[in-house]
């Protein structure tokens, strides 16, 4: 991947760029006032441009992608107010339960999972697409405003790989509840109005060898979120939880 800063650098900026690229093993190159477009046509590979306070991802000439907690910090402001979220009461997440996020796509379920297993709770999560990055950054760095949330997001563990590769690696009984997310199609044109991601999207499908896997590495539960119509609820021994004013619903294997 390409790292450069936007059309204006500072000095800060650019120092960041060069940190970035030499981090995660990419090319830094001088943005010297060429559009996007051209250094994406010039390149052929995706670009990271460091800006003020923001990391934006190119893959193409169409939408980018950037971080930011979106529906995160709606979900985690009504749970601080003592309301509930379907994720949470799925996976049945409590203070100090810990959890692994197979699919962590914007890190959405991650933040919230963080906020509802507390400081003595943990939550990790893979993602191998280019949105890891944004995330292992991202998470670090923004500021919402709410010093709960915040901290919440930087309890957040990301790992650059796909879960398939994780997975077997993880002892057994390692987490409370491992959550599958899958990017399919109806996930991704639903996914908090970011289209972008549908170009750096995984669409590999869960399989039950990686099920298999899930019911070795959890303690108490594995849950599956997924289209309402989808057939994988039953193909892989979920129990589907009915939802009827959603297009998504969760599958729980409980242990």
């Amino acid at each position: 991947m390409i790292y450069t800063t936007a059309g204006r650098p500072t000095s800060s900026s650019i120092e960041e760029a060069k940190r970035l690229a030499h981090t995660y093993n990419g090319h830094y190159i001088n943005r010297r006032k060429r559009s996007v477009n051209e250094l994406l046509n010039e390149t052929q590979q995706p670009i990271l441009v460091v800006g003020n306070n923001k990391l934006v991802l190119y893959v193409d000439s169409r939408e980018p992608i950037f971080f930011h907690p979106n529906s995160a910090m709606f979900r985690c402001k009504s749970l601080m107010k003592g309301n509930s979220d379907p994720f949470v009461e799925a996976c049945g997440l409590r203070e100090g339960m810990s959890l692994l996020d197979c699919t962590a796509g914007l890190a959405s379920d991650s933040i919230v999972g963080s906020l509802a297993t507390g400081s003595s709770g943990m939550v990790d999560a893979c993602e191998g697409s280019l949105l890891g990055i944004l995330l292992q950054e991202g998470l670090k760095k923004w500021k919402t405003g709410n010093e709960q949330i915040d901290a919440a997001m930087s309890r957040v563990s990301i790992t650059l790989k796909r879960y398939e590769e994780v997975l077997p690696t993880i002892p057994d009984n390692a987490y409370d509840v491992v959550y599958f997310d899958p990017m399919f199609e109806e996930t991704i044109l639903q996914s908090d109005g970011v289209q972008g991601i549908r170009n750096v999207a995984i669409y590999d499908d869960l399989t039950i060898e990686m099920v298999k896997e899930a019911k070795r590495v959890a303690r108490k539960r594995i849950v599956l979120k997924d289209f309402w119509k989808s057939d994988r609820f039953d193909q892989l021994g979920f129990d589907q939880q009915i939802r009827k004013t959603s297009k998504f619903h969760y599958g729980i294997i409980e242990l």
